[in-house]
C-alpha cells in the first residue's frame, strides 16, 4: 500500500507520522496551502507534492483529509482522472462514503475511516492515537484494502453502517463536545457560588474522572477473530449501574431546588433534558420505584 495524503492540517499530519511509524508507506502531501503540505512532509519524513496528479501519479491509496466542505470537492477533481484499482477514503465523522457521488463508474474503490479521537495538536496528536477506535464504511472491496492496513496497527476497527453515519457522528459529538458543554456549564454554576474558576475545575475533576472510570469499567473481555475485522468486546458497567445522585435517590426536594437555581433558561432545560434521561435510567436500575413525580417534574414547564 502506497498513501498519499490529500490535505495537511491536524488529521492528514498525524495519519501520515503515525502510519508512518507502524512501517506503512506513506508518500506524501499535496495540499492548497503549499506551506502546510511542506511542513507536514517535512515532519513525517516524507515527499511535498506541488500538483495533485504527481501525488497520484505514486499513490494507490488516497487519504482525504480536508475539511468535511471540500471533500466532495476534492473527489469531483480527482473522479475526473485515472483512479481506477484506487481505494479513497476520506476521515470526516459526519459524512459518509456517499460523497463520493457515481464512484461505480470510475473503477475506484472508496470508503471512509473515523478514528473516534480528539486531534488536537498537529505535531504530538499522533502520540496517543494507539488507543482509538476506527470506524470504517464503503464499498466491500475498499474496506478489505483497509483491512490490509489495519493488520499493521494496533487499533481496533469497527464497521457501521454507511446510512447510519450522521446519527453515529451525533452520537460521538455528545460524548465528546456535549460533555464539555454541560462541565462548563457546572463550573459556571460554582463561580456563581463564589468559587474561583480555578478551583471548580480542581473540585471537579476527582468528580468527573471517577464517574467516567465507573461507566467504562470493564467487567469481562472477550476477543473473537471474524472474517473482516478483529472484534473486541468489552463488558463494561455501564451508564445505568454507575448512575448516583438525588434523580436516581428519586429526591424530589432536592431536584426541585436544584430547578431553582437554574437562573439562565438554557441551564434549566440542559437540566431537565439531561435528568428526563436519567430517570429513565433510574427506573431500569431501581424497578421497584416509582419515578412518576419526579418524570413530571423535569418535564414541567
Amino acid at each position: 500500500m502506497q498513501i498519499g495524503i490529500i490535505g495537511a492540517g491536524k488529521v492528514g499530519t498525524t495519519l501520515g507520522k503515525y502510519v508512518a511509524d507502524y512501517g506503512i508507506c506513506v508518500k506524501g502531501f499535496y495540499s492548497r496551502t503549499e506551506d502546510s503540505a511542506k511542513e507536514s512532509a517535512k515532519f513525517t519524513n516524507t515527499k511535498y507534492f506541488k500538483t495533485l496528479d504527481s501525488l497520484m501519479e505514486v499513490s494507490d491509496t488516497l487519504f482525504i483529509t480536508t475539511t468535511d466542505r471540500e471533500i466532495s470537492k476534492v473527489w469531483d477533481c480527482i473522479a475526473t482522472k485515472n483512479v481506477r484499482g484506487r481505494v479513497i477514503c476520506h476521515f470526516s465523522g459526519s459524512l459518509s462514503s456517499d460523497v463520493f457521488s457515481n464512484w461505480e463508474e470510475t473503477g475506484a474503490y472508496v470508503c471512509s475511516i473515523h478514528p473516534i479521537y480528539a486531534f488536537s495538536n498537529k505535531f504530538t496528536a499522533y502520540q496517543n492515537l494507539t488507543g482509538a477506535v476506527f470506524t470504517v464504511e464503503g464499498s466491500s472491496l475498499a474496506l478489505t484494502k483497509m483491512q490490509e492496513l489495519f493488520h499493521q496497527l494496533p487499533n481496533q476497527i469497527i464497521e457501521i453502517s454507511t446510512t447510519e453515519k450522521v446519527r453515529y457522528h451525533a452520537a460521538t459529538s455528545i460524548a465528546s463536545n456535549q460533555v464539555v458543554g454541560l462541565i462548563a456549564m457546572a463550573v459556571e454554576l460554582l463561580k456563581e457560588s463564589s468559587i474561583p474558576e480555578e478551583t471548580a475545575y480542581r473540585l471537579l475533576k476527582p468528580l468527573v474522572e471517577n464517574n467516567i472510570k465507573s461507566i467504562f469499567e470493564e467487567k469481562e473481555f472477550i476477543s473473537e477473530e471474524k472474517e473482516e475485522f478483529l472484534e473486541e468486546k468489552n463488558i463494561f458497567q455501564g451508564c445505568t449501574q454507575a448512575l448516583t445522585g438525588p434523580i436516581e435517590r428519586n429526591d424530589l426536594q432536592t431536584v426541585h431546588k436544584h430547578l431553582q437555581k437554574m437562573d439562565r433558561p438554557e441551564w434549566e432545560r440542559a437540566y431537565q433534558a439531561v435528568g428526563s434521561l436519567l430517570v429513565e435510567l433510574a427506573q431500569k436500575k431501581h424497578p421497584e420505584h416509582d419515578y412518576k413525580k419526579m418524570k413530571q417534574l423535569l418535564e414541567s414547564k
